[in-house]
C-alpha cells in the first residue's frame, strides 16, 4: 500500500505544479478517494456470485479541459477489489481443487503430493492499475459549483491476486488463506461507464470534486480454457461419485464479468 502512495504523490506533484484560477485552467490534476460495490454476472452453472464484493480506488486524477464545458479525465488508480463466490447449487457435485503449500494447482500439476480441498465459498482480492479515459461535459460556474457527466471506459490491468476459501479438507473444516491460484484472472479487464457529480471551486485554482459512477464489464474476469488439453488448465473440478471415482473429474473454469458502483471524491488543484 505505501509503495502505491508514494507512486501517486511523486505522479501528483509534477502535474499540479502549476495553479490558476479553476475555470481558466487547461489542466487540473490531483488525488482520488473511491469506494463502491460490485456484482458478478455469472457465466457459469458450476459458480455463483455470493453476494456483493467491495471496492476501494485511490490514484492521481487529471482533467484535460478543450473548452469550459467539455473535458478528458484520466488518471492512475490503484483499485483494491473483493470478489465472492460459492459453488451452485445446480452443479452436478462437490467442487474441489488441489493445492501444495500456499498455491492452488492446476489440475494437470496435482500429484500424490499435493492436498485437496472441498470448496465451499471463495473470496477473491485482487490489486489493479486502472486508467479511466473518460469525456467530461460540463456545465459553467454557478458561484463556486459546477455540475458535470462524465462517459467513457475504465481500463485495468492485474496486479496481484489472492484467495480465501472456506471448505473442508480431510472431512474437517478448514480455511486456506491468502492462497494464490496461478492464471486464473485474466491480466486486463475493461469497463464502459458513465458517471455524474460536481465540482466546488472553494479556493483559488483548488476545487473538490465529488461524482457517483456506474461501471458495465465488458471483458470477462478469469482465463478462458475451452479445449480438452486447456481444461487441464484449470484448477477446479467437479466430482459427482467420490474424488477419482468411477466418473472421471470434470475440469471447469470460473467465468464471470464485473459490473461496478463507486462513489469517487477528488482534490483538484
Amino acid at each position: 500500500m505505501k509503495k502505491y502512495l508514494f507512486t501517486i504523490a511523486i505522479i501528483g506533484f509534477f502535474f499540479t505544479s502549476n495553479a490558476q484560477e479553476a475555470a481558466d485552467k487547461k489542466v487540473q490534476a490531483g488525488l482520488v478517494l473511491g469506494s463502491g460495490v460490485n456484482f458478478q454476472k455469472m457465466l457459469t452453472k458450476n459458480m455463483d456470485a455470493n453476494g456483493v464484493g467491495w471496492d476501494w480506488t485511490v490514484g492521481m486524477n487529471t482533467v484535460f479541459n478543450f473548452s469550459e464545458t467539455i473535458g478528458l479525465n484520466t488518471g492512475i488508480e490503484f483499485d483494491f477489489n473483493s470478489l465472492k463466490y460459492a459453488p451452485s447449487s445446480s452443479a452436478a457435485g462437490n467442487v474441489y481443487y488441489y493445492f501444495k503449500d500456499m498455491d492452488i494447482l492446476e489440475f494437470r500439476d496435482s500429484d500424490s503430493s499435493s492436498s485437496l480441498f472441498q470448496l465451499g465459498d471463495r473470496v477473491q482480492k485482487s490489486v489493479y492499475l486502472t486508467i479511466p479515459t473518460m469525456l467530461t461535459f460540463r456545465t459553467g460556474f454557478f458561484g463556486y459549483w459546477r455540475y458535470f457527466g462524465r462517459f467513457g471506459l475504465r481500463n485495468s490491468f492485474l496486479l496481484n491476486s489472492k484467495v480465501t476459501d472456506q471448505g473442508l479438507l480431510n472431512g474437517t473444516k478448514a480455511t486456506n488463506d491468502d492462497f494464490t491460484s496461478k492464471n486464473d484472472l485474466l491480466f486486463f479487464k475493461s469497463a464502459v461507464g458513465i458517471s455524474a457529480g460536481a465540482e466546488w471551486n472553494f479556493s483559488g485554482s483548488t476545487s473538490l470534486i465529488a461524482e457517483l459512477g456506474y461501471y458495465y464489464g465488458i471483458t470477462p474476469l478469469h482465463t478462458q480454457k475451452s479445449t480438452d488439453v486447456g481444461k487441464e488448465k484449470n484448477s477446479l473440478f467437479i466430482d459427482n461419485d467420490g474424488v477419482l471415482g468411477s466418473n472421471a473429474p470434470v475440469m471447469f473454469n470460473n467465468k464471470s464479468t464485473q459490473n461496478q458502483i463507486m462513489l469517487k471524491v477528488s482534490i483538484l488543484f
